[in-house]
C-alpha cells in the first residue's frame, strides 16, 4: 500500500450516492457510540475520525490488547488453583466469590468440567463446615 506524501482531503459536495450513505452511516454509528459511553471514556475517543477506529479504541479500553488479556487468564487461572475459603467466610460467601472467580474464567476461554469445579469447591471449604461439605459430596 502506497501512502501519499499528501492527503488532500475530498470535497463532500463531489461525494457520489455510495459515497454520501457511508458516510451518513459512519457518521450515525459515531454518534451511537459517542452517547452510549461516559465522560471517561469519552475523553479517550473524541480524536477519532470514524466509527472503526472509536469502536477499536473502546474495545481496547474495555478489553484490553491481547497481552493484557493473556495475563488476565494467567491470573485467573492461579486464582483458581489457589483458591480457599476465608477463616470466617460461610458456604454462600465462598460459593458467591467461587462462582464469579468460575464466571470471568469462563468470559476469558478457559473452560473446567463440572465435575472438577464441584469437587474443587467443596475441597475448599472450610474445616467447620466438613459436615455439610460431606453431605453435598454424596
Amino acid at each position: 500500500m502506497v501512502i501519499p506524501e499528501y492527503f488532500a482531503p475530498v470535497d463532500p459536495s463531489t461525494y457520489t450516492e455510495p459515497e454520501k450513505e457511508k458516510v451518513s452511516l459512519d457518521n450515525s454509528l459515531q454518534l451511537i457510540l459517542i452517547e452510549s459511553i461516559d465522560n471517561v471514556m469519552y475523553d479517550n475517543i473524541i480524536n477519532y475520525e470514524s466509527a472503526k477506529q472509536i469502536w477499536e479504541k473502546i474495545e481496547i479500553l474495555c478489553e484490553g490488547t491481547e497481552e493484557v488479556q493473556s495475563n488476565q487468564s494467567w491470573i485467573l487461572v492461579s486464582q483458581y488453583e489457589a483458591f480457599m475459603a476465608k477463616p470466617k467466610e460461610g458456604i454462600t460467601e465462598v460459593f458467591e466469590r467461587f462462582n464469579k472467580l468460575i464466571n470471568d474464567l469462563q468470559l476469558h476461554g478457559k473452560y473446567f468440567k463440572a465435575d472438577e469445579v464441584n469437587l474443587k469447591l467443596l475441597l475448599t471449604l472450610p474445616d467447620k463446615l466438613e459436615q455439610k461439605s460431606s453431605v453435598i459430596r454424596e
